[in-house]
């Protein structure tokens, strides 16, 4: 009786063995593994075609050799691009009028280009008013330059300007005139010949007081 007990709990056991194992259900992962063009990923962490695993880290978003030399080649491009801009070059600048006047024409331009917009809007039979209107704000905006550029023009002196820099031919003239009716010719060389010296880039000294 005992050997049938025994015989019956062995081939329990042998039966238990030779069932297959349920199948594993892989765990969720959020990680994103990078694929190669035409393949897909399937449970296991392979992709299909390939029976190769991807190694940890692999991920979608990390940028090739070929990335960063575009990324690299934009950026050189960007800079220059936005060094040799017109308001960035008026910004670097000291005069309020030279950048309002590089403003104005900044202005100007998408005005017109908004104005090239509406023609072809027209032709095609669409609407209009979004472009009309957003010039009418451009061309508001110019307006408020120029009288910004007015009002700075009534404090501010231009002494490189040619209204200014004719008043100044005309004290000099005026001083020679007054020189050669009082000095001798040594007398008068020496006088503008200091005169000159002293004066050289008077501009930019009297620029820097009436600033």
């Amino acid at each position: 009786m005992m050997s049938r007990v025994v015989d019956k709990e062995t081939e329990a056991l042998l039966a238990d063995l030779e069932e297959p194992a349920p199948p594993q259900i892989p765990r969720s992962t959020n990680q994103l593994l990078f694929l190669p063009k035409g393949t897909s990923a399937t449970a296991g962490g392979r992709a299909s075609g390939s029976t190769k695993v991807r190694p940890p880290g692999g991920r979608f978003n990390r940028p090739t050799s070929d990335d960063l030399k575009y990324y690299q080649a934009t950026a050189d491009e960007r800079r220059d691009f936005i060094d040799n801009d017109p308001i960035v070059l008026g910004a670097r600048g000291r005069d309020p009028l030279v950048l309002l006047s590089v403003l104005k024409t900044e202005v100007a331009k998408e005005a017109a280009a908004l104005a090239y917009q509406r023609i072809l809007n027209e032709q095609m039979g669409k609407d209009i008013s979004q472009v009309s209107s957003r010039r009418i704000d451009a061309i508001k905006k110019i307006a408020d330059i120029e009288m910004e550029m007015r009002k700075i023009g009534f404090d501010q002196i231009d002494v490189y300007g040619e209204k200014f820099q004719k008043i100044f031919k005309l004290w000099i003239e005026t001083i020679r005139d007054v020189a050669e009716h009082t000095l001798t010719p040594e007398q008068l060389d020496l006088f503008f010949n200091r005169l000159t010296t002293t004066m050289d880039g008077w501009e930019d000294k009297a620029a820097e007081i009436v600033r």
